[in-house]
């Protein structure tokens, strides 16, 4: 399903971004073996997004959404690095899966039982190894994410 404000999440995140270059589209098994490596199931707004473009880079250059192999990479990363073990709260409840190109990451909440069933984004910081609310689904972090990147960029004189 589309999102909301658009007919496909391309062209919704190139609404916001009018520099965004999207990767090829991933496949359904590339998405199974990700969510295998993590015994879950991703959101389906995020499937979608992937299905239509394997991640995608805007703001100058920043991954806002990270391809099928960078998001099994950077979580298996972020889990098992021994220096991440030590400075950080663990990351087995989070599925990260963009970044702000200054060192945060976005990602989902994964619940208790192993499975994420909510859409809220969150936010954590590299800093302060906080993690906070960030948007209520993909869509919204989209145009958050990529709305405050343009509207920095049109204050600049």
């Amino acid at each position: 399903m589309p999102p909301f404000k658009a007919p496909s999440w391309k062209q919704l995140a190139k609404s916001y971004a009018s520099d965004a270059k999207f990767a090829r589209p991933t496949t359904e098994a590339e998405i199974a073996a990700l969510e295998q490596s993590f015994a879950i199931n991703l959101p389906s707004a995020l499937r979608e997004f992937l299905l239509e473009a394997d991640g995608f880079t805007a703001d100058y250059g920043s991954r806002v959404i990270w391809s099928v192999s960078h998001i099994e990479q950077q979580n298996r990363e972020f889990r098992t690095t021994d220096a991440f073990r030590e400075l950080y709260m663990p990351f087995d409840h989070m599925l990260l899966f963009g970044d702000d190109c200054g060192g945060d990451h976005f990602a989902f909440a994964i619940h208790a039982d192993g499975q994420i069933h909510k859409h809220d984004v969150f936010r954590w910081d590299h800093e302060t190894d906080g993690r906070a609310w960030f948007a209520g689904d993909l869509e919204q972090f989209l145009e958050t994410r990529l709305k405050k990147e343009k509207e920095e960029d049109d204050d600049v004189v």
